[in-house]
């Protein structure tokens, strides 16, 4: 390997090692986000091919994928208006494309894990990223509950999808009947920004059902992100920048000996 070689792959390297801090910093920073999913970085050594038929190590290549299929504890928070998915499936959600007096849902179709919804003025389900909570692909308007004093006490959805609200003093009323969006290769669904992601080619279009998922209210998926596990990842990545920079203030320095010799 040549000196520029290993200023090249030096270089390569902290550059993938930049990459991959960057995204464990989010996955530590969104480890207390409803629904979130960590996202992990993969590395590949990339081969240069010589004249001299040799294959020296070429730098590193590296992609990102997040862990949409681990899923995080779901926890009890006591707020009627949470909801948690229990197995395969994600909400069916759209962001508010109008004002809150004249909202408008023309944007396009996501969908998450993210559960952590409340109520806006006008009563729709909206989670803390911003997204309306929609029963079904057909549905023109998000899932609207009572506002105020009206508010429900607690929520309750069936195996069947059907969403009840129940009063404080005892009285119910449907909501409608919702159901889940799955997909025959949720790794490749195309990430949108606070957990959100939209179908892609390799992801498949969505079916809808349950197909044995279940939906609680009153409680929220937690981020899949471990500390603990994203802090030895930390360490890990830090300790292999360092070791490029060695392999770079070496490289340099002999380059400048190189020079040094000729001049």
């Amino acid at each position: 390997m040549s000196l520029l070689d290993a200023v090249s792959n030096s270089t390569s390297g902290l550059s993938a090692q930049a990459f991959a801090l960057n995204n464990i910093s989010g996955n530590i920073a969104n480890s207390s986000t409803a629904g979130f999913k960590s996202t992990d970085t993969h590395f590949a050594d990339m081969l240069a091919q010589t004249e001299a038929g040799n294959q020296p190590s070429g730098g590193v290549s590296l992609t990102s994928r997040s862990n949409l299929q681990l899923q995080g504890t779901i926890t009890s928070t006591g707020v009627a208006t949470n909801l948690a998915i229990s197995g395969d499936g994600y909400f069916i959600v759209k962001p508010n494309s109008g004002t809150v007096t004249s909202p408008s849902f023309t944007g396009q179709t996501g969908y998450t894990r993210r559960g952590d919804f409340s109520t806006d003025a006008n009563g729709y389900l909206v989670n803390g990223a911003g997204y309306y909570l929609f029963a079904g692909p057909s549905a023109s308007t998000p899932v609207q509950v009572a506002t105020g004093t009206d508010a429900p006490a607690s929520l309750a959805i069936s195996p069947a999808g059907v969403l009840t609200a129940t009063n404080a003093d005892g009285s119910t009323k449907s909501l409608g009947t919702m159901t889940l969006a799955q997909f025959d290769g949720p790794e490749n669904l195309a990430p949108l920004d606070g957990g959100t992601y939209v179908a892609t080619a390799s992801s498949g279009a969505a079916t809808y059902g349950f197909a044995g998922a279940s939906v609680t209210a009153g409680s929220v998926e937690q981020s899949n992100a471990s500390i603990s596990d994203q802090f030895t990842k930390m360490i890990e990545t830090q300790q292999a920048y360092s070791a490029n920079t060695k392999v770079l203030n070496a490289a340099n320095e002999m380059l400048q000996d190189a020079i040094t010799m000729y001049v």
